[in-house]
């Protein structure tokens, strides 16, 4: 499956992630509350019509966290916040979901040592909790990155 990610050429979802899947669905969404909202529904109504009902939950919350970071770090950086946009992709094999977000930011995410109290700066540490693994990978043109997680399916 192809999609254009920022017009400048195709993103191969399937080789970006490694697999070559069948059940592979992407969704393009904006930092907007009503796009991230969206692309959450969707992550989770395309996990459960595979059959992953006991996976959606974790795999829902993964995918919003990489989405949050997105927006939160990449798209509103952007100059025009109502077009920047990034993808989510979703891809699952016999054992194993993958969650990827690929926005136009090439600074990788990362974990921080927050106060208990803070109500911000988790969302790595959720991806690390409810993921066998996660990475980040470059764009070889420098133009953005793609993190992405494994879970069990």
């Amino acid at each position: 499956m192809n999609v254009h990610a920022t017009g400048l050429r195709p993103v191969d979802w399937g080789l970006m992630q490694g697999l070559g899947v069948p059940r592979f669905a992407a969704r393009r969404f904006t930092a907007s509350s009503l796009s991230l909202s969206s692309a959450r529904r969707f992550a989770h109504e395309t996990l459960t019509s595979w059959g992953l009902q006991r996976c959606a939950d974790d795999a829902t919350l993964v995918a919003v966290e990489l989405m949050t970071n997105a927006a939160t770090h990449a798209l509103t950086a952007e100059s025009d916040e109502e077009t920047a946009t990034a993808w989510l992709g979703l891809s699952c094999t016999d054992r194993t979901v993958t969650c990827t977000v690929s926005d136009p930011s090439a600074q990788r995410p990362r974990t921080t040592t927050q106060d208990p109290l803070a109500e911000v700066g988790r969302g790595m540490r959720i991806v690390t909790a409810l993921s066998d693994d996660w990475g980040c990978d470059i764009h070889p043109d420098g133009t953005g990155k793609a993190v992405w997680a494994h879970l069990p399916a």
